[in-house]
């Protein structure tokens, strides 16, 4: 079962597609962040976002998952 902390950054990074600006919005770190994506992923099976170095996007299954 996912912890609250995996529950909110989903969310918050799909709405600010930024690692940053989503690790400011909880106030935690970028890294943290990311770990916690990472976390969420290996969980359900497959990539929820596609990152670049320069952009980060949702995946048609990220797209199916609630916001909220």
């Amino acid at each position: 079962m996912p912890e609250r902390q995996e529950i909110q950054v989903f969310p918050v990074l799909a709405d600010e597609l930024h690692f940053t600006r989503t690790a400011e919005r909880l106030r935690l770190t970028p890294g943290h962040v990311s770990q916690t994506i990472k976390k969420v992923e290996r969980l359900v099976g497959a990539p929820l976002f596609e990152r670049t170095s320069r952009q980060i996007r949702l995946t048609p299954l990220g797209k199916q998952l609630p916001m909220t």
